[in-house]
């Protein structure tokens, strides 16, 4: 425990957790009785004993069929019995109410359940307390109580906290306010806000509590009794990080609220802190806050109170050298601490035990002094020190000895390993070399190939058309020497009109395509150039038109208007990998399906996103298929190297990054370039 905090009640719990049912309640009640109910509440915060007893006169009012106002004026009761440390009489309660109600309504038993949960856990019994808040919070979950599923995961935290597993609560408070930011109780971010906070202190971390409480001194949804609990944290995190002066004030305002409430959990917890600060400060009044702190704590059994108070005795009774007084007291810590924690006290009993055996130790050195001269202890320590020295020099010299020969083999190992290395990666680059040129010889072939098959189509209507003209040219003739009539020169006109705008349309289709050939095969150039890449994506999905339409997949690409100023050639290089990848191995056994490239800006960089609705990848993780030679498909012929071509492009070429990206379905990857591709910038 933390030297400037183990006075204080390290596991501090929300002071303010009154009535979980008060808004959603609210909001559902009868008119006759809401507002008084919610006054009652209101009082219960600053005044639970004289709150309870208007709950009990209420109580005997009611009929045993009113079961939406019993149940909130019995769990409001209960809980004001837990604040005033009376946890008999409130369990008693609790379980009256679950036996009356487990027959008849079950569901409004989980609020019940949390409070037992609740006071098992300042008893100390984790076991029952475990139990009782899992059972809250499936019963919660299996009848989709919102609020209780909630609630039921900060008391299911607040009892990781109590045994020092901050590695679970933390999680359950962060899905606990995930869900209350969907429900928007505004009590129930109160209670997760002081919990995070008071787990970060626990945790060792005040500088994460310190500006959490900060922010909730101004929050409207903290009342001010919420603030007592507030006030008590900050001042723990002034006492954690040593500024004891800022810690007062916040402690003060604390004891004067708890006095205010007769909340002797928390007022002995305050008491306790005064008497650190006080302690820290050297000021006369560390004794008194201690006493009374004990005095709360012996009457209503805080047993973890009782154990951090005589552990602060303790540190008084060593300073003011009455050993024995202090070995009384860590005894007394001893027995409280286990008391507490149970079973999860043995690795800290063990700790304390040793620091009782040292403190009896020095008594009976102190005895043993007077017996035993002092030159022959002097005599037998230098002895002793003499063959420890000895000794110790030698193992030194024979370790260094077998280091150096140790050393001197591996360095040997090493360079044999090295020569052997240094051959391999020479072949093996060699041949990555010859691969990626086959792989490119064999992107260049597919687009010759698309690209004659899109030629085929409008030659072939050409030359259709070419001898339709002929065929009607010759009938026209015919015609006129045995006599041409109006209808026949109109038909002849129509005919030749039809064929030569169809002519027209497939040469222009044509030239289109030659065109766009002729800007992918832009040999490497060094010189940058302003391009459009939606257009660039436009002209090599036209030569690629015909897989695409074979294979049904619909490109979209309307969100990549974008200016770049780059080495064209690169990019339509990146840009006729991915997407042959993709015909080849994305849609297989599919038969249709959809590739979507898009920009997403950035302030320094820009992204290329390209995502399909594919078969996936379920060969490790996505990242493999950037490594060289790496194919699914090596017994159809392919090498595996049209990606990582794609991601030298990207890292080397382009100087950017590449990562494939989780998605539920299909394939996804992002390119990350920087923004000086970007024509829009200084050059």
């Amino acid at each position: 425990m933390h030297e400037s905090s183990v006075f204080f009640y390290r596991h501090s719990r929300t002071g303010v957790i009154w009535v979980l049912f008060c808004l959603a309640f609210a909001l559902q009640a009868a008119p006759a009785w809401q507002t008084k109910l919610a006054q009652l509440q209101a009082q219960s915060k600053s005044q639970p004993r004289e709150a309870n007893i208007l709950i009990d006169q209420w109580l005997t009012e009611l009929s045993p069929t009113e079961l939406d106002l019993r149940e909130q004026l019995i769990n409001t009761k209960a809980y004001n019995l837990i604040i005033l440390s009376e946890h008999s009489s409130a369990e008693q309660m609790l379980q009256s109410w679950r036996d009356e109600m487990q027959a008849i309504s079950p569901a409004r038993t989980t609020r019940s359940l949390e409070l037992s949960g609740y006071i098992a856990m300042r008893r100390g019994e984790h076991a029952k307390a475990s139990t009782m808040l899992k059972q809250a919070l499936q019963q919660a979950t299996d009848l989709n109580q919102p609020e209780r599923q909630i609630t039921t995961r900060i008391y299911t935290a607040m009892q990781a906290m109590y045994t020092s597993q901050y590695e679970t609560a933390l999680p359950l408070l962060l899905k606990a306010r995930e869900l209350n930011e969907k429900q928007q109780f505004a009590y129930l971010r109160v209670n997760i806000t002081n919990n995070l906070s008071t787990l970060y202190l626990d945790m060792g971390q005040p500088a994460d509590a310190l500006p959490i409480l900060q922010s909730a001194l101004t929050d409207p949804a903290f009342q001010s009794a919420d603030l007592l609990y507030v006030r008590m944290n900050l001042a723990r995190c002034y006492v954690a990080m040593q500024q004891y002066t800022q810690a007062l004030p916040y402690a003060q305002e604390a004891l004067e609220g708890y006095q205010q409430r007769d909340d002797p959990f928390y007022l002995s917890a305050v008491y306790l802190m005064l008497a650190q600060i006080a302690f820290q400060q050297q000021q006369p009044a560390t004794q008194q806050y201690l006493a009374n702190a004990l005095n709360l704590a012996n009457k209503h059994h805080l047993n973890q109170q009782l154990s951090d108070g005589y552990l602060l005795q303790s540190r008084l009774q060593q300073k003011a050298g009455q050993t024995a007084a202090a070995l009384a007291s860590l005894q007394q810590h001893l027995t409280y601490y286990k008391a507490y924690h149970n079973e999860e006290a043995q690795d800290q009993a063990l700790a304390l035990r040793a620091q009782i055996d040292s403190l009896q130790h020095e008594q009976d050195l102190s005895d043993l002094r007077q017996k035993v001269e002092l030159n022959a202890l002097k005599s037998a320590h230098q002895t002793k020190v003499s063959w420890t020295i000895g000794i110790a020099t030698g193992t030194v010299i024979l370790l260094l000895l077998a280091l150096t020969r140790l050393q001197q083999r591996k360095r040997a190992q090493a360079e044999l390993l090295s020569a052997r290395l240094a051959s391999s990666y020479q072949q093996l680059q060699q041949t990555q070399q010859e691969l990626v040129t086959s792989e490119k010889m064999a992107a260049i072939a597919g687009m010759v190939a698309g690209l004659a098959h899109e030629l085929n189509t409008p030659l072939g209507i050409l030359t259709t058309a070419v001898s339709l003209a002929q065929e009607k040219t010759a009938e026209f003739q015919t015609k006129l020497q045995h006599g041409l009539t109006r209808q026949d020169l109109q038909q002849y006109l129509a005919t030749s009109s039809e064929v030569t705008a169809l002519a027209a349309n497939n040469i222009e289709r044509c030239a289109a395509l030659v065109q766009n050939f002729k800007q992918l095969a832009v040999g490497h150039s060094d010189a940058l150039t302003d391009f459009n890449l939606q257009l660039l994506i436009g002209d090599i999905s036209t030569l690629l038109g015909t897989k695409l339409q074979q294979q049904k997949i619909q490109l979209n690409y309307a969100d990549t208007a974008v200016m770049l100023h780059a080495d064209v050639q690169h990019f339509q290089l990146l840009l006729i990998e991915l997407l042959n990848n993709a015909v080849l191995h994305a849609f297989d056994g599919r038969d249709s399906g959809c590739i979507e490239l898009r920009i997403r800006p950035g302030e320094t960089h820009f992204e290329l996103l390209y995502q399909d609705d594919g078969v996936g990848f379920a060969y490790g993780q996505p990242d493999k298929v950037f490594e060289p030679f790496f194919t699914t498909s090596r017994s159809s012929g392919h090498t595996g190297l049209g990606l990582n071509l794609v991601y030298n492009l990207v890292t080397v070429a382009l100087q950017g990054e590449i990562k494939a990206l989780p998605v539920s379905q299909g394939f996804a990857l992002c390119c990350r370039l920087p923004n000086r591709w970007l024509a829009t910038q200084p050059h």
